[in-house]
């Protein structure tokens, strides 16, 4: 196949050096840019104190607050974040002008009908009005504080004053429960109000008008027919139960995402800050961006990685489809293709392990499952998503004559893995913490700690290696060889030697520190063995001449200065962080822990970001070191990205107590089993079909949350039958099912939006474009079906030999159900073979020896019959070259030639 033209490969070498350089963390996509200077540092101040207090309530520290005072904290902090940084959307037509006034009119209309009939007292009717009152202050009364609206200030102080309240008086509000108190009434209506106007400007309409529409059935319960129909409950309870319970606001969607959800977070901004984000794209672009369609697949690989920690497939298409769009469309893409590859990649990076968009840890609370279990059963239906992917796209870039990059202008994966591949120690040492049955929260910590020793500790040995090694003369190093055997023979050999490293460091500290906790041993030995492989990997390289960064050829002086750079800084700070606690100690002792825990927040913020300022040019000119500046840049960006994931949390807790109030989650799920008949299949596909109406507008989290209410308790009834109780796999497979179709909501036409967000940078269409995604994406829509029938694809209740039976023969069913897709192997494939290849695709994923012997056999068949009509083709092709006559007889016989000629 043709290489890329040549005059466009300095642009596409321009998108390759963007790609590598990309934040996926650092979109700011609707945030505001006009504030001035204090607003920014006030903001600054603000959302290191929120990270801080998370890290110092995490389990390596403090441990949690009762779930009544760390939710407050984390919610109304949040929101007030939200009206500081995210402007209200303004009304540009005059539609959206008279839309917006309707909506305002008819708000104050049901306040004061509300009021009038008796419904509402005052204590919810002036808060309504408030809150009212303010958003449109802020959205058409030019009047700022500092270039933020009156009304946005307003409200984001109306916040922190909600959040307060409770926080304070949380042991009075568990005592008086049930009681419906008019001062609580009143705070829980303007909490819950802010809670919707955040949403609305983070996420959009669609959410807000779902749980608007929820709590209005709370209320209208007696008037509605049929099964819908419920006594009702009063506007009192209705609020004190979405707001002072752990049913609903603060519930468990907002629980995990105040104790686990945050912390994974900073783990994603501390990696990216190391460097993770940049190895995965050179190493995606090494691996496969030479290969046929080699630009889709390197979008497929980057947006993967990036779509698992944003948890937005909207936000991750957007953010990197910016530099992987256009890069497709240089390489023969048309804008259609090129979107969907995106907008696929994107939404299937909330399916792949470790984050999982964050819906991971909301089943985990929700089905009590653990969360190393979870992310068991999600490893293979993720790789049959991506490799399904693969497929496709290989076969469509053959059947559309589309090459790969030039070797020459891609990075070496084992030069990659060779200086970089230290950085997935912290990612191996978080899967094997897991694995080992520690907590998520410790888990995340313990890697956090992991990411941050190395990534120090290197740069402090740096003078060591320039000793050892000195780098005179040394130059880039050269591109690899072709022989990429050799090259994947050598990453073995290293990837042995480190796996028997770690094995015997492992020994070793547990040999001299007997009394270490295995948390520790873990991370020591993390810690221990990342520095020495990224430490011998810069003498080798060093020793060959090579560099294998940017300051590799500083001398032995200035990387010593360097290194005391780099210790001042950290030495300062961590001084001022412990005094700041010793003091909060001595001159608060009377204080309870949860407020010396928000004390010492704020307190360590004011003091560190001086400090920031102070020693912003102190650390080496490069985004892979850490230094002072950039890990606290690290745990704002944590808070910025958590922003979204927290008000949808906020409001699926809306939802879920709505739904939990009224009885509306049993109403359904039985409902959906007498329309199913008592079957499964119609059960399944009538839950698809919800988990993907409720898709559109909702962000991932909600989906789940309220689908995991509604449709999977009715597939875990069939599934558990006669037996006594569920096992853990019918609930795994019933959640993850609806979470799976949650997330395909994004690409399913005809309100797909990441393919609408793809189409704004391809400039395709958007229905096309959808289409195409959910053609590229067919494992997520066929594969659900499959593991609730065979749950060994969820690797339950399967011994070793099962699971790799499981893996092999499903990655072959994805691979004759890509090429049916296609309907292109070296040419086209009729309709019947693509039929036959579909169908041996489909049982070689369902578990079972004679499915999968049956399916082999049909795909190896139909390959073989379509490889013998090739070269059959091939033969007939020669024989009409060899003899004139049979290849044209006009020219052969000029008699038999047309009349004229």
């Amino acid at each position: 196949m043709p290489a890329i033209p040549p005059p466009r490969d300095a642009s596409l070498s321009t998108d390759i050096a963007e790609l590598e350089h990309h934040n996926a963390l650092e979109s700011t996509e609707h945030t505001r840019v006009d504030e001035r200077a204090a607003w920014k540092w006030a903001v600054f101040v603000v959302a290191l104190a929120f990270a801080l207090f998370h890290v110092l309530t995490s389990p390596l520290f403090e441990g949690s607050l009762p779930a009544r005072q760390q939710g407050p904290f984390h919610v109304s902090l949040a929101v007030a974040l939200i009206f500081l940084l995210y402007p209200a959307r303004t009304w540009t037509s005059p539609r959206q002008k008279r839309i917006g006034t309707a909506l305002v009119v008819a708000g104050v209309l049901v306040v004061a009908a509300l009021l009038a009939q008796g419904v509402a007292g005052m204590h919810i009717v002036v808060p309504s009005l408030l809150v009212i009152a303010l958003t449109q202050l802020a959205r058409h009364v030019p009047v700022s504080i500092g270039g933020i609206p009156a009304g946005d200030v307003a409200m984001a102080v109306l916040s922190v004053l909600v959040g307060y309240y409770v926080f304070a008086n949380y042991e009075t509000i568990l005592r008086t429960a049930g009681i419906l108190d008019p001062a609580n009434i009143a705070v829980g209506t303007a909490g819950l109000l802010l809670i919707l106007v955040a949403a609305q400007r983070v996420l959009g309409p669609a959410l807000v008008v779902l749980a608007s529409l929820m709590l209005a059935y709370a209320y209208y319960g007696p008037v509605l027919p049929g099964f819908l129909g419920h006594s009702g409950h009063s506007l009192d309870r209705i609020v004190n139960v979405s707001f002072f319970t752990d049913e609903a606001v603060f519930g468990t969607p907002v629980r995990v995402s105040a104790t686990v959800i945050f912390l994974f977070l900073v783990f994603a901004a501390i990696l990216q800050r190391t460097g993770m984000e940049r190895f995965f794209t050179d190493a995606a672009l090494g691996a496969t961006g030479w290969s046929r369609g080699g630009t889709a697949k390197v979008g497929v690989a980057t947006s993967a990685f990036s779509g698992t920690i944003t948890g937005s497939s909207v936000a991750n298409t957007v953010s990197n489809g910016a530099f992987t769009i256009p890069m497709m469309k240089k390489s023969g893409y048309s804008p259609n293709y090129a979107g969907a590859v995106e907008a696929s990649s994107s939404t299937g990076g909330q399916i792949a392990p470790p984050i999982m968009g964050a819906g991971a840890f909301i089943m985990m609370e929700i089905t009590g499952i653990p969360y190393a279990e979870i992310l068991k059963a999600a490893i293979i239906p993720a790789v049959l998503f991506f490799a399904a992917q693969f497929v496709v796209i290989h076969f469509d870039a053959r059947r559309l004559g589309i090459g790969g990059i030039p070797k020459s202008m891609l990075p070496s994966v084992r030069q990659i893995m060779a200086a970089k591949g230290y950085l997935l120690v912290p990612i191996v040492a978080i899967f094997l913490l897991l694995s080992m049955g520690f907590s998520p929260g410790f888990a995340a910590m313990a890697s956090i700690a992991i990411a941050i020793g190395i990534n120090v500790l290197v740069q402090l040995m740096h003078p060591l290696v320039v000793a050892v090694a000195p780098g005179r003369g040394l130059v880039a190093a050269p591109r690899p060889s072709s022989d990429r055997a050799q090259g994947a023979l050598t990453l073995l050999a290293w990837t042995a030697v480190t796996v028997l490293g770690a094995a015997a460091l492992h020994w070793l500290v547990g040999a001299a520190l007997p009394g270490l906790s295995p948390l520790l041993r873990m991370t020591v030995v993390a810690l221990v063995l990342g520095v020495l492989v990224a430490v011998l990997a810069q003498m080798v390289a060093r020793k060959r001449g090579f560099a294998p960064d940017k300051d590799a050829a500083e001398p032995l002086p200035v990387a010593m200065r360097e290194s005391w750079r780099l210790i001042v800084p950290f030495t300062v700070v961590l001084s001022a962080m412990w005094l700041v606690d010793l003091a909060v100690d001595l001159m608060l002792p009377d204080m309870s822990r949860a407020w010396s825990i928000v004390v010492t927040s704020f307190l360590l913020a004011l003091v560190v970001t001086p400090l920031v300022v102070l020693f912003a040019g102190w650390g080496r000119d490069s985004d892979e070191k850490l230094s002072v500046a950039s890990l606290a840049d690290g745990l704002v960006g944590a808070t910025r990205i958590a922003l979204p994931i927290v008000v949808a949390c906020a409001a699926a807790g809306i939802l879920a107590g709505m739904i939990t109030l009224t009885g509306l989650g049993h109403k359904l799920a039985d409902g959906l089993i007498s329309l199913g008949g008592g079957y499964l299949i119609p059960v399944l596909a009538m839950s698809m079909l919800a988990c993907l109406i409720l898709g559109i507008g909702l962000p991932t989290t909600a989906n789940y949350v309220v689908t995991a209410t509604l449709a999977a308790p009715a597939i875990v009834v069939l599934l558990q039958g006669d037996l006594p109780e569920a096992t853990v796999a019918m609930i795994l497979s019933a959640h993850l099912f609806v979470f799976y179709f949650g997330v395909m909501a994004d690409i399913t036409p005809p309100v797909c939006l990441a393919a609408y967000a793809a189409c704004g940078i391809s400039g395709g269409d958007p229905i096309r474009t959808g289409g195409n995604a959910v053609r590229i994406a067919v494992s997520g829509f066929v594969v659900p079906f499959l593991f609730v029938i065979s749950p060994e694809l969820l690797l339950q209740d399967v011994n070793w030999g099962q699971g790799i039976l499981a893996i092999v023969s499903s990655l072959a069913g994805v691979f004759f159900l890509g090429i049916a897709v296609v309907g292109f192997l070296h040419e086209r494939i009729s309709w019947a073979g693509r039929a036959v290849l579909g169908a041996a695709g489909l049982m070689l994923v369902h578990y079972g020896v004679l499915t999968d012997v049956a399916g082999l056999a049909l795909g190896v068949i139909v390959m073989s019959l379509h490889a013998r009509g090739i070269r059959k083709d091939a033969r007939a092709a020669s024989d009409r070259q060899a003899d004139p006559a049979q290849a044209d007889p006009a020219q052969a016989d000029p008699a038999q030639a047309e009349p004229g000629s």
